[in-house]
């Protein structure tokens, strides 16, 4: 089964028109819910590293999350997801709100097999995607 994927944002994306907007997410998640929501994303498995830094897309605010990919096994998120899910109320899919309320707002452990495994499935998928996008259209 892919890993789904949520807070794909096309903002946060250059280059790219695919994904919602974080503009029209905002403000959709009640403060109630924020911060068990947040605690859950800011503890998923880190599986992916890029170098530098990320930003808040909205001010521009330096080094808010490394720029890395979190996981639970089943779902995948950017590490500044948390961020923007406590300070700005992003809405999420449906989906997973309801798999992490499943889940008692605990994100798994996940060990360093099941990683290696995700993060190869994740590459493989990637790379399927891109080949798709190549294609002319007829």
């Amino acid at each position: 089964m892919p890993l789904q994927s949520a807070g794909n944002f096309r903002e946060l994306n250059p280059g790219s028109d695919e994904g919602p907007s974080i503009v029209e997410a905002r403000g959709k998640i009640p403060e109630a819910e924020r911060s068990r929501i947040g605690r859950y994303l800011a503890t998923g498995a880190v599986f992916a590293v890029s170098s530098g830094p990320l930003s808040d897309w909205f001010t521009g605010e330096k080094n808010i999350a490394p720029h890395q990919s979190q996981t639970d096994g089943v779902w995948h998120w950017r590490a500044d997801l948390p961020y923007y899910v406590l300070r700005y109320g992003v809405a999420l899919p449906d989906a997973f709100l309801r798999h992490m309320r499943d889940l008692d707002w605990k994100c798994p452990v996940l060990s360093r097999q099941e990683l290696h495994a995700l993060s190869e499935q994740l590459t493989l998928e990637n790379k399927v995607q891109q080949k798709l996008r190549r294609r002319p259209q007829k």
